[in-house]
């Protein structure tokens, strides 16, 4: 065992002595990585929580399929719809009425009933979320006259004052526990969850006591984030970089290739990001079998998976945040902006300049190009059509190979880590630089 999961399972093995058989232990994996889930799950946990939901999006298809997903954050409606798709184990955020009601409408339409927490708000801080005790009782009243058949309320949820006065957490644990009458009370995280059981909590929240917190390499990364230029051209990648598609890409590669007796997992398509689809076909049965795929099957696996992503997303799977305000930004300042993807999904890269406002010069797809990434060809194309040098030009990439493609056309190249692998994927390939969010990068571009 690696010193990383020994000290998960040493900090699990802690914290179980301190937990009674009765109270669900939810290991909050928020901003974790991958590994770490893994090794969590290794040692027995099934029970973990997430605050984001396209996090929790690009994590599902990658981890064990008898994880029970929890919901713990702030949860927008526009963001049900696909927060319902996974099927979550519990949602425990449920803050307001409104939301209650969303829920209940889109399982309604998937023909679901949801698992809910009501979260109550007890703490003597306004900037805890939750529902005061009126709201509470009124929601209560409309739960006992059957307004929402398609939720299943199971309890609530809490979080205690933020404060070193234990009788004061106690006033808030006590007063949940007062409210409740159903059997789940979700209440006590970390600095807490002692007080929270002995105040009658069946659910406990712990992350930073399981977890540590998770190190982003922030300072190296700060140091060079200070000495980007500004390029004259920017090449983008456009999947994890532009739309917000891998985490559909990860579910409908996994299902068409295992429809065809080439079993596959989402994690393989976040591995392989970059490649073309037939690039991606024929590694993977040769693999399998030693021998080339008919383009017969190649033609029929691509169909099979471009028509599941369709059905999973309605055609588009939206964009990624903030990258609209670093496109703006670039154009304002007359820097030349490129897609440069592996893709040859039409009605992706056709719609690209019309959702981004036509602020592109020029598109190399997988029609440009004989081979995809990580061969450099792509962005060596990209190089020769828009007429700059390698040293006034960069890119921006999400994914291992697209930077080692980039990497080896010679470019300057920028990893902004949009999905669940580690930071150190991207290092290894050379990134110059490993961005957490397009937010960080705007603000290097700002620099």
């Amino acid at each position: 065992m690696t010193k990383f999961k020994t000290q998960i399972a040493n900090n699990l093995t802690e914290i179980r002595k301190n937990i009674p058989e009765s109270v669900t232990l939810v290991c909050v994996s928020k901003f974790q990585p991958i590994a770490a889930i893994q090794a969590a799950h290794e040692f027995g946990e099934r029970h973990f929580g997430e605050s984001r939901v396209q996090e929790l999006l690009q994590k599902v298809p990658l981890l064990p399929a008898n994880i029970h997903w929890h919901f713990i954050g702030h949860l927008q409606t526009n963001k049900v719809r696909d927060l319902l798709k996974i099927r979550p184990y519990l949602i425990q955020s449920v803050d307001s009425e409104r939301l209650l009601k969303t829920i209940n409408d889109e399982a309604g339409r998937l023909g679901i009933i949801q698992d809910v927490l009501l979260e109550v708000h007890v703490a003597r801080e306004e900037t805890k979320t939750g529902l005061s005790i009126d709201e509470l009782q009124a929601i209560q009243s409309q739960i006992a006259q059957h307004q929402y058949p398609n939720v299943n309320v199971k309890g609530l949820m809490t979080m205690a004052t933020n404060t070193d006065d234990e009788e004061e957490i106690r006033r808030c644990f006590k007063e949940a526990k007062q409210l409740n009458t159903l059997p789940i009370l979700s209440m006590g995280m970390s600095d807490d969850y002692k007080i929270a059981i002995d105040c009658g909590s069946t659910m406990v929240r712990i992350g930073s006591s399981i977890f540590g917190q998770r190190n982003d390499q922030k300072a190296e990364t700060s140091d060079k984030v200070c000495h980007i230029q500004l390029p004259k051209a920017v090449f983008f990648d456009q999947d994890g970089v532009l739309y917000n598609s891998m985490p559909y890409h990860a579910i409908s590669w996994a299902w068409a290739m295992t429809k065809h007796g080439l079993p596959y997992t989402a994690e393989e398509t976040y591995r392989n990001e970059g490649r073309t689809s037939t690039g991606v076909i024929q590694e993977h049965h040769q693999k399998m079998f030693g021998t080339d795929a008919t383009p017969e099957l190649i033609e029929t696996i691509y169909a099979d998976k471009s028509a599941y992503f369709n059905k999973l997303t309605g055609g588009f799977p939206g964009i990624i945040p903030g990258v609209s305000e670093v496109l703006k930004y670039l154009h304002q300042q007359g820097v030349k902006c490129w897609v440069v993807t592996g893709s040859g999904q039409h009605n992706l890269i056709d719609a690209l300049n019309d959702i981004f406002e036509h602020v592109f010069t020029g598109i190399i797809s997988s029609f440009d190009c004989k081979y995809g990434k990580p061969n450099p060809e792509p962005y060596l194309k990209a190089l020769e059509r828009s007429g700059f040098k390698k040293e006034e030009c960069m890119v921006v990439e999400n994914a291992p190979l697209g930077v080692r493609a980039a990497k080896a056309a010679g470019l300057f190249t920028v990893a902004v880590n949009t999905g669940p692998l580690d930071d150190e994927l991207l290092w290894a390939e050379k990134a110059d630089v490993v961005l957490p969010n397009m937010a960080a990068l705007l603000e290097a571009l700002e620099k």
